[in-house]
């Protein structure tokens, strides 16, 4: 079948040609369509519950909101995890799904579980809302309105009314998260002596307000032949309307009015967060989230073609700023991917010319890969694979051309010195060319069974390797059908007979080996045993040296983070962030700065006073002056941070990262620590212990332990007897606690298209519990008594918020490390924490962060390897029907890996999945260099040569097939291993084992397989056997590695 293509192939080239240039088309438009991003979203499928329940405690959040949530939300289809935060007057409680749900039926399976379960919330609750649609990677825009001349008022009602609907039509946008400025309201703040001398309450006020912003439907009326209709309108349309409302009649029969017993204003909500800018001035911010699964590339596009839009309609003296941009770490990382492909390209060129000797025919190999990357392409869009640094920044073009390599070889040593034209040339490349076909099936098969297990792989890591293993998979392919059904048609075409000299460079090789392989074997026992010694030693150096799941990406930007005392008050978190920022002003990297201090008024992450995100945009790293990389510049920004801006603890990541991060684990650090109970005070007391120790082991960068007690709190609880004595009901007594500055909301105002909430306050004399006490509330007798004779005021610390997962209290140590790989110190910690820190029963520690993935990945791959070596071990099997052949050509691969290992040590990095996979390339390449070299060995025993002569000649015949092969895959990687822009850090480990690997492997091939050979081969049926040609015809590799020898 395969000879029948590649003969079809050279019969009809001309149109072959045609279809290879449409392919090259095919490819243009394809690379246009595909998406783009900076690496692959590796969020999970998850749902957010949030429910407001302004006035309640954290206790009182958890027990009377978050609990019944849970409980609702259990053992819901799909369902993988339940998390939870309770803070003070918020609940989010967090749903994670497995990968095969489709988010939007997760979303509808949440939301019909949380409507059944509203009526059980308590009054003060709102009704809960889902969180955005949104990723790891959503956040992609961040922008600041400013102005000289506007009040932040007026900047804020700007950005929710005329900037944020316009940036949410852009297709592909599901949020725009605003924060910061002032919220516009309606306010009616009432005068106690006013009210008194009116004898009038704050209920009255507030029930009036509401009876008088109304509009009511009164049907229709005919008359003759038209139909009117009946309607009343009374809502309230601005200041004058809500002073005029009439309250009732007064001791003289005149009406009493709003106007006189309150004042009437415009003012601002009651603030949980704030917004700063540069250090310098608060500003608002909008943050534009991309919908799960739209194509980032084109949305950031659509998003900044908007934004300019808009930058020409605001009023004058406004200005919009960019603050983050995803386009730039995209743009970045692409160019680093692009670049290295392109340099790959060139090198592999290049090589290919050195190694073959023909520039022509280096021209036609090269020409599959862009071959093989249209029909890669092609496989990403089927298979839904982003374009991203992961999916294409680990194609290695020397693996795409190892199939045109052996053929154009089979062919060079058919044609090489022959005078041929016409018909009797075109045959002679057949012949060649059909007499590789299945060898090159056969080697195309091995590679791609290597990428397997990365297939199976899950969680994080399968979202982050396995679309690499699908494009690598697609673009192997591409190169199979290359080598088939386009190459024979090439090689006719573009590389003449005449091109089959080789290089005189290769030829001085050669026969340099040719002289001392024979002694080579002869020391096969020594360099057999040496070989093993340096595999084992090396393998116990590199055990030690560490491991990480994946290497840290610099984004170009940070996200300092700053936590304080769950006490500090807005106002003065909002002093510190500017002491802060002004700090980080102070380094000549930092371009500018946004901080973040609580949450927005409608909230979606559940933070309050004591946290700041301060968001760093940074120059290059060619112009950094305080630190040589982005560890040291993260140590340097905390320690001037804590050194000069006191009570503060602060703790350094990256923008995507840190979002990633908290997704996935509910932390944002690389290891999270959660210590599982169920007493509040104790789990903080063990919390403690933890996060001192843990400070104590080198390479701790940030040790950041939540803080979940020391809330200030004034309650007011209920005296029943009391109430009774006076004729207090609790409704009335709450409403005068929650006017006292929140407000009580009685409706709201209409401004064009504009909504504003209209509040009425009572407000405080001073900010005590005495002052609370002070106010009045109305008895069931028409007359007032002071609160503190119906409620018991107490001031204490209460529970600033509870973290719960999977149903249990927990809380967290998080760890950000710095100098250190993560798996050794993981094991370090695990040693500490059981000498030093005791459990009390019922009370368990459970590791999370970017450790927990890289063990999932490991005990993975520890099952999928081993199946994966079992099929290629099977299929070399099948190939030389000789088991001692086959375990000859297989002891290459433990060997391939010592150059591998070598090289990672050299260049201080630790494992990773990313060297991982490095290493697999490494041990596929190992065994087609051994089978090469084993079915040259084969062929000659049949042939009935002896068995020393035909391990050296046999060896001597491959090495320039070995030689070209382990360059191309070697030289393809090189600009990888050698880059330093943006994305490069995963490429880094990745081309630096296989280039290492390539090396030594390849002189490892070439000096101890002979000799492998020789002692597994010594008294083997094989030896002395007779040719058999009919079965060495039907045998495809002993043709291959002669016709790639010669």
């Amino acid at each position: 079948m395969l000879s029948k293509i590649v003969l079809a192939s050279i019969r009809l080239r001309t149109m072959m040609l045609v279809l290879l240039v449409l392919l090259f088309g095919a490819g243009a438009v394809a690379v246009k369509k595909l998406p783009i991003d900076a690496m692959p979203d590796v969020s999970t499928i998850q749902v957010s519950v949030l429910t407001s329940a302004k006035g309640l405690s954290a206790v009182e959040v958890e027990r009377t909101v978050t609990i019944p949530v849970e409980n609702a939300l259990n053992g819901v289809p799909g369902g993988i995890e339940l998390r939870s935060v309770s803070r003070g007057g918020l609940s989010a409680v967090t749903v994670v799904f497995n990968d095969a749900t489709d988010v939007w039926f997760a979303r509808q399976l949440v939301l019909e579980r949380v409507r059944a379960v509203e009526r059980e919330l308590p009054a003060s609750a709102e009704t809960p809302e889902l969180g955005p649609v949104s990723s790891g990677l959503g956040e992609i825009f961040q922008f600041v309105v400013r102005s000289e001349q506007h009040s932040p008022m007026q900047l804020r009602t700007l950005l929710d009314w005329e900037i944020v609907p316009k940036l949410r039509s852009v297709p592909g946008v599901i949020e725009v998260n605003t924060m910061g400025g002032e919220l516009k309201q309606f306010q009616v703040i009432v005068d106690r002596a006013r009210l008194e001398a009116h004898h009038m309450s704050v209920q009255d006020v507030i029930e009036a307000l509401r009876a008088a912003n109304v509009n009511v439907g009164g049907g229709y009326l005919e008359r003759r032949e038209e139909s009117f209709t009946v309607r009343g309108q009374g809502m309230l349309q601005n200041e004058q309307d809500i002073a005029d409302v009439v309250l009732r009649a007064g001791a003289d029969g005149a009406p009493v009015l709003v106007k006189h017993v309150a004042d009437v204003e415009i003012g601002a909500a009651l603030r949980y967060g704030v917004i700063t800018h540069g250090g310098e001035r608060e500003a608002v911010t909008g943050i534009v989230m991309m919908l799960l699964g739209a194509n980032s590339r084109e949305v950031v596009s659509a998003v900044g073609t908007r934004v300019d839009e808009i930058r020409g309609q605001l009023p004058p003296g406004v200005t919009l700023d960019t603050v983050y941009d995803r386009a730039d770490f995209v743009g970045r990382t692409i160019g680093t991917v692009l670049k290295n492909l392109a340099e790959g390209v060139l090198v592999v060129t290049i090589v290919l010319a050195l190694f073959l000797g023909t520039l022509r025919g280096a021209l036609a190999v090269v020409l599959g890969i862009p071959a093989s990357m249209t029909i890669a392409l092609l496989g990403m869009h089927a298979f839904g694979v982003t374009g991203d640094l992961m999916s294409l920044g680990a194609i290695d073009f020397g693996f795409l051309v190892d199939g045109p390599i052996v053929m154009l070889e089979a062919v060079i040593a058919v044609v090489a010195g022959k005078k041929l034209a016409g018909d009797a040339r075109a045959r002679a490349y057949a012949e060649a060319a059909q007499n590789v076909a299945r060898p090159v099936a056969f080697a195309v098969a091995i590679i791609m069974l290597v990428y397997v297990p990365l297939l199976f792989l899950e969680g994080i890591e399968g979202k982050m390797f396995r679309p690499m293993a699908l494009t690598m998979a697609c673009a192997l392919f591409g190169a199979l059908v290359y080598s088939l059904v386009f190459f024979p048609a090439v090689l006719v075409t573009l590389v003449p007979p005449a091109s089959g000299h080789g290089p005189r460079w290769m030829e001085w090789i050669t026969a340099y080996y040719e002289r001392n392989v024979k002694r080579l074997v002869a020391w096969r026992w020594p360099l057999v045993g040496a070989s093993a010694i340096a595999l084992v030693v090396t393998g116990m150096v590199f055990a030690k040296s560490g491991a990480e799941f994946v290497p840290r990406i610099f984004e170009g930007d940070a996200v300092v983070t700053i936590r304080r005392a769950p006490s500090i008050s807005l106002e003065q978190a909002l002093e510190l962030d500017f002491k802060a920022e002004k700090v980080l002003h102070e380094f000549p990297e930092v371009v500018t700065t946004l901080g973040m201090t609580g949450r927005a008024e409608v909230a979606i992450d559940p933070v309050g006073n004591d946290n700041t995100d301060i968001l760093v945009r940074l120059r290059p790293p060619k112009e950094w002056k305080t630190a040589d990389n982005f560890d040291d510049l993260s140590a340097a920004f905390k320690d001037a941070i804590e050194s000069k801006v006191p009570g503060t603890f602060v703790s350094v990541s990256q923008p995507i990262e840190d979002r990633t991060n908290e997704m996935i684990s509910g932390s944002r650090a690389d290891v999270s620590i959660k210590i599982v109970g169920t007493d509040v005070e104790e789990l903080a007391t063990v919390a403690d212990q933890i996060g001192n120790r843990m400070k104590t082991i080198r390479g701790s960068g940030d040790v950041r332990v939540e803080r979940i007690l020391g809330q200030p709190v004034i309650s007011a609880t209920a005296d029943r007897a009391r109430m009774a004595k006076y004729g207090v009901k609790v409704e009335d007594a709450f409403t005068v606690i929650a006017a006292a500055r929140k407000g009580v909301r009685v409706g709201d105002i209409y401004e064009d298209q504009r909504k504003f909430e209209l509040r009425v306050l009572n407000p405080l004399r001073e900010p005590t519990a005495a002052a609370l006490g002070e106010l009045f509330v109305e008895t069931s007798n028409g007359k007032s008594v002071p609160l503190r004779e119906v409620v018991k005021l107490t001031e204490g610390d209460g529970v600033s918020s509870i973290r719960r997962q999977d149903r249990e209290r927990t809380v967290r140590v998080d760890v950000n490390l710095r100098g250190r790989d993560l798996i050794s110190w993981v094991a370090e910690a695990k040693e500490v924490l059981a000498r030093d820190v005791p459990l009390k029963t019922g009370y368990r520690v459970e590791w999370g962060g970017q450790f927990e993935n890289f063990e999932r990945a490991q005990a993975r791959l520890a099952i999928l390897v081993p199946v994966v070596v079992a099929i290629i071990f099977g299929m070399l099997l099948w190939m030389f029907q000789n088991v001692r052949l086959a375990l000859s050509v297989f002891v290459m691969v433990p060997l391939s890996l010592i150059g591998g290992m070598l090289g990672l040590l050299a260049r201080g990095l630790p494992f990773s999945l990313s060297a991982a996979v490095g290493f697999i390339a490494l041990g596929g390449v190992a065994v087609l260099n051994g089978v090469v070299l084993a079915s040259e060995v084969r062929t000659r025993l049949l042939a009935r040569q002896p068995l020393d002569v035909a391990v050296t000649s046999g060896a001597v015949a491959v090495v320039r097939a070995v030689l070209t092969t382990a360059a191309v895959a070697a030289f393809g990687f090189m600009p990888m291993a050698l880059a330093t822009s943006a994305g490069a850090e995963v490429q880094r480990p990745l081309a630096t084992a296989v280039i290492f690997g390539m090396f030594l492997g390849t002189i490892l091939t070439l000096a101890v397989l002979p000799g492998v050979l020789r002692i597994a081969l010594a008294g083997d049926r094989l030896e002395g056997r007779a040719a058999d040609p009919s079965r060495a015809d039907a045998d495809p590799a002993p043709a291959a590695a002669r016709s790639a020898a010669r």
